[in-house]
């Protein structure tokens, strides 16, 4: 009998931007259970940030095929 090897779940870090099929997941918070992050559909601007365990976003960027884009809204400081 054989075993599926799923792909490993992607590994969240604050200020990332993820694009998934129907819209964008920025991560604005993370902890060891818990994550706060913005989820931005076409044309909204702004949005509220919600609170959800980490795993649940991992599940939900890897079914619907998350890439992590470039986040042009947080700039590096000196």
């Amino acid at each position: 009998m054989k075993s599926k090897k799923s792909a490993p779940l992607p590994v969240l870090e604050k200020g990332q931007l993820w694009q998934t099929k129907t819209a964008r997941v920025e991560i604005m918070e993370i902890g060891k259970l818990l994550a706060h992050y913005r989820y931005f559909t076409d044309g909204q601007k702004r949005v509220s940030t919600t609170l959800t365990r980490v795993r649940l976003i991992q599940e939900h960027l890897h079914v619907n095929c998350g890439k992590l884009i470039k986040n042009d809204r947080l700039k590096a400081r000196p």
